[in-house]
């Protein structure tokens, strides 16, 4: 790998770390490398960063995936179009994470359900869930119930 490469991504990503108003660990907490391995893109030391490491600096800067991979390849990163959540967005989840507590089901999971722009499911999925979800009978607490 070029040492222009190299610093092309770290430069691109010390701006955009900034740029969001994040610290190092902010980024990892976010989803993102070590900070440890932070410095070394943002330095552009060698080894060029991983597939799984570009992937987390993807994910942590907020950028579409492939970016991190495309910035060191001389192209530019895009950010992602994740949207975000409105109040009303917060209530309607609450309320379908209420409704699944009440079932007693405390492991959920959703393949192949339609969804929104950045993963989230769709608002009238949710609704149908907590209409199906609350026309079911209580969770029995003094049984095991299967999850």
């Amino acid at each position: 790998m070029e040492k222009a490469s190299l610093e092309r991504l770290g430069r691109t990503v010390r701006e955009r770390r900034l740029a969001l108003g994040l610290t190092q660990d902010q980024v990892t907490e976010a989803g993102g490398p070590s900070d440890k391995r932070q410095t070394k893109i943002e330095n552009a030391t060698p080894p060029a960063p991983s597939i799984t490491t570009l992937a987390k600096l993807d994910v942590a800067l907020r950028w579409s995936p492939g970016s991190a991979a495309a910035v060191l390849n001389g192209g530019a990163p895009m950010p992602s179009e994740a949207r975000t959540l409105t109040e009303e967005d917060v209530e309607r989840r609450v309320a379908l994470a209420l409704a699944l507590e009440r079932v007693g089901v405390t492991n959920a999971a959703a393949r192949g359900t339609p969804r929104g722009g950045g993963g989230i499911l769709n608002d009238d999925v949710i609704d149908s869930l907590i209409d199906l979800l609350n026309s079911l009978p209580p969770a029995r607490r003094d049984e095991e119930t299967p999850t």
